[in-house]
């Protein structure tokens, strides 16, 4: 369970600067240890900021400690020593699962494994001290077949991070709240401020004909870009008693419910284009939502909790949403143990 979720805070706006790129030192001699350790000093800002959940942050710790052995096992000294080939080798390494048995690493242990390297080097670009991504053409098997998959883990923290960059509190960022707590296109566009429970730190969300009303919690990031756009939207009202109909994700204009749901996939795609998923053929607005419900079954291993999440009434539905297989050998269970453990 995220530890940041329940904790008392009070929800600040909070208007940052974008962080300032260098030109890597062509030749440079950077010790990977050294990279490592500035990479974590980046996420720990980025844990403040709610831009990582704090059980991310520890999880990418712990991994990226590993990867930092391992490379060192293998002769790697130098940011420059690491090549596609160590960094595949350390995504797909077999591994031992809580019960001592050694086998292939599950798929969701190899996603978890590309998404610390992508978001480490992609927080290494940012500082300068590099312009490679040794995980850029590592391709490895999907979650289960479909036609939208989950965003993985890098992909939301860059999401959060690009989201946050903004001038005022904008209905892009409140849109990727909602969706990532757990909200359809076709609720988003319902929510309004009044349906923030701020001291509770959850969103109601009013279902639809495929989905059911529910309570969805929210992390940090989450409740402090609704914090921020609702006191936003409730500032522009003209009318004061109409402050809690304010919408939070769309326009306040007149629309039927298939508008409103375009307008909060336009503002999801948005964002999706911003940080290059845009031409990802399995990566759609619904990706977001489908985070939030593999995030909940994740925590529990309870497919139900997923389904409680998206507020879906199928069990089977839920679990081809997240991308979860319902009949998998017991081998297969002991590595999936391995993958949430990590």
């Amino acid at each position: 369970m995220n530890r940041a979720v329940g904790r008392e805070l009070t929800p600040r706006v909070v208007m940052l600067a974008p962080p300032e790129r260098r030109i890597p030192t062509v030749g440079s001699d950077t010790s990977l240890s050294h990279a490592l350790a500035r990479v974590l000093d980046v996420w720990q800002s980025m844990t403040a900021r709610g831009e990582f959940t704090e059980q991310t942050y520890d999880k990418f710790d712990l991994l990226l400690g590993r990867f930092g052995r391992y490379a060192h096992l293998r002769g790697a000294l130098l940011l420059d020593d690491v090549d596609r080939d160590l960094a595949e080798d350390f995504i797909t390494a077999r591994g031992r699962s809580r019960h001592g048995h050694v086998s292939d690493a599950a798929v969701a242990t190899m996603l978890l494994r590309r998404s610390v390297l992508r978001t480490a080097y992609r927080t290494l670009r940012e500082l300068g001290l590099t312009d490679a991504d040794p995980t850029r053409d590592v391709e490895l098997p999907r979650r289960a077949p479909g036609d939208v998959r989950p965003l993985t883990e890098d992909e939301v923290i860059d999401l959060r991070h690009q989201a946050s960059f903004v001038t005022r509190p904008s209905r892009h960022g409140a849109a990727a709240a909602l969706a990532l707590a757990g909200g359809h296109s076709g609720e988003i566009g319902h929510i309004r401020v009044r349906d923030l429970d701020t001291p509770i730190h959850r969103v109601w969300m009013h279902g639809s004909t495929k989905t059911d009303p529910r309570w969805c919690p929210l992390d940090v990031w989450s409740l402090n870009v609704l914090t921020s756009r609702a006191a936003f939207v409730t500032a522009r009202q003209l009318r004061p008693e109409s402050a809690p109909n304010a919408r939070l994700a769309v326009s306040d204009r007149h629309a039927s419910d298939a508008a409103l749901q375009a307008r909060a996939c336009v503002a999801l795609r948005d964002l999706l284009t911003r940080i290059g998923l845009h031409q990802e053929p399995d990566v759609k607005p619904s990706s977001l939502t489908a985070w939030a419900g593999l995030n909940a079954f994740e925590e529990t291993g309870r497919i139900e909790d997923a389904a409680r999440r998206l507020g879906l009434r199928s069990l089977d539905r839920a679990a081809t949403v997240i991308g979860h297989r319902w009949h998998v050998q017991p081998e297969q269970t002991e590595a999936v143990a391995e993958a949430l453990g990590a």
